[in-house]
């Protein structure tokens, strides 16, 4: 089967484009004729591995992204639709997946919607009325949507868009031989924005009493807008000694190999694949119960779920785990019951059927 993925800008660190990479990967190594289109791209590769037999095309060496006024945005994007409906890795491909909205809007343009499956990254809720009307209308003239929870397939069903369809997002790394079990350092992992949360968890660590719990650290692994305002906060809560901020690694697989346990701060989700990359990695987790997607994945154990945004309840939960050695180790082996539905061959499998069935 020809298969073409569609995206904004593939070299880009995020979930997106590693799912994207991770999802080509599979399929490429089940027998398909993978490619990817990617229409800009700020660096010459992309951030994560691509199986060489893989075709990656790039549409254009424009800049592009929020930096731009609202105006060159649009510009841009509608100087790339003759490119997209040239691309003979779409029009010959039997199925298209585009990748978020911007994707999206191209594919349905230069009239590749009926061979093409949309992909939604995010929750129903998080743009304003005005785009998700415009999304719903976009939707609807696709081969189908796939969403990443049920809540998500509910929510556009009942706002008219036909053919939505549930898969979620596989494990994306390759996990390592866990270590952390006698660590005194926890994780967290994530773009420095205010989805995730930062100055929250800043705030559940000016509640505990590092006195008591000499030892432990708190590292955090990736880049964003924030990073500037949550150094300050840190400073100004007194936590400098006890928070690093670590810019993005590709490598973040060694990371959770070696921690105690993962805290997950955000205000929502989602699918995050942070948490599925822990638990695979056998990594505790201590996570508000956020929407989307922490309580579906930990609903057999695996970690401690708190009241969304409620820092006082993030702040016992941590001191619960840094405390307890056997809440730890048991949480350790749920982890195992976490990841059986997100393993690659079995999401590949869920992808295969879908295009089969539609």
């Amino acid at each position: 089967m020809k298969i073409a993925f569609l995206i904004q800008d593939v070299t880009t660190a995020g979930g997106t484009e590693r799912t994207t990479c991770c999802l080509a990967n599979e399929m490429a190594r089940q027998g398909n004729e993978v490619s990817i289109v990617s229409v800009f791209h700020e660096a010459e590769v992309p951030c994560y591995a691509l199986d060489e037999r893989i075709r990656l095309v790039f549409i254009s060496d424009e800049h592009y992204g929020l930096d731009l006024s609202m105006f060159a945005r649009v510009t841009l994007i509608s100087k790339q639709v003759k490119a997209v409906k040239s691309s003979s890795e779409l029009r010959e491909a039997d199925v298209v997946i585009s990748q978020k909205i911007l994707a999206s809007v191209l594919a349905r343009v230069a009239k590749l919607a009926p061979k093409t499956f949309a992909c939604e990254h995010y929750k129903y809720g998080m743009y304003n009325a005005a785009v998700r009307f415009v999304r719903n209308r976009l939707y609807r003239a696709f081969r189908g949507l796939v969403t990443l929870t049920d809540n998500d397939r509910r929510a556009f069903l009942a706002h008219g868009v036909q053919r939505v369809h549930v898969i979620e997002n596989m494990v994306s790394i390759c996990p390592l031989p866990y270590e952390g079990s006698s660590s005194k350092r926890i994780l967290a992992v994530g773009r420095l924005d205010k989805q995730k949360g930062y100055d929250l968890l800043l705030e559940a660590m000016s509640k505990l009493s590092w006195e008591a719990f000499p030892e432990w650290q708190v590292d955090v692994f990736g880049d964003g807008p924030e990073r500037e305002s949550l150094l300050q906060q840190s400073k100004s809560l007194g936590l400098d000694n006890r928070i690093t901020f670590h810019p993005f690694v590709k490598t973040i697989e060694e990371e959770y190999a070696r921690h105690a346990f993962l805290v997950m701060s955000s205000r929502f989700e989602g699918f995050p694949m942070v948490l599925l990359e822990a638990a695979a990695s056998g990594l505790p987790i201590v996570s508000f119960d956020c929407k989307e997607g922490p309580r579906a994945l930990l609903q057999n154990g695996g970690g401690l779920l708190v009241k969304a945004e409620d820092t006082r309840a993030l702040a016992d939960a941590m001191r619960l785990m840094m405390t307890d050695d056997r809440l730890r180790d048991r949480c350790a082996r749920e982890t195992k019951q976490v990841v059986a539905d997100y393993t690659p061959d079995a999401i590949y499998r869920k992808w295969i059927k879908l295009f089969n069935n539609n």
